[in-house]
């Protein structure tokens, strides 16, 4: 009869264990992380389940960069889950500081990259268009914003 207990006892306690709120769980570990919490800007350059909100910014800034012009944003990509992933981007009048924070995402890497490019390029297609940095000193996938048609 003890060990029948036991096993339950056992048994109940992984079942509880298994339970946990992922939720919560994820809070808990950005809070551990000092991860501060995404709080969007006006300006902010919005992209989720392919629509892009704000999209005359960003192309205010690829103006800013063609005439030379100090310029910086930030461009929010939501993934499938609804987690933010940031980029943001600062032209200094020579070459674009990049910055991609993706802690919030609870499913990929949660790093973040910097690098520094020389431009934006785009590519057009005639489904979508790409803005990809170019030049930069790593060599990843960079990729800023894809757009449909």
């Amino acid at each position: 009869m003890k060990k029948i207990n036991i096993i339950f006892c056992l048994f109940i306690s992984f079942l509880i264990a298994g339970c946990q709120n992922s939720e919560n769980s994820t809070i808990k570990n950005l809070e551990q992380n000092n991860i501060p919490d995404y709080t969007p800007g006006s300006e902010d350059i919005i992209g989720m389940n392919g629509e892009i909100e704000n999209i005359e910014r960003f192309k205010e800034f690829l103006n800013n960069v063609e005439k030379g012009k100090n310029d910086n944003i930030r461009v929010v990509i939501y993934t499938v889950e609804g987690d933010p992933m940031l980029h943001e981007l600062e032209y200094d009048g020579e070459v674009i500081k990049s910055t991609t924070d993706t802690r919030r995402d609870k499913f990929g890497e949660g790093s973040i990259i910097n690098t520094t490019c020389t431009s934006i390029e785009v590519v057009e297609t005639t489904e979508r268009t790409d803005y990809i940095l170019e030049g930069c000193e790593n060599g990843l996938d960079n990729t800023v914003l894809v757009t449909g048609k």
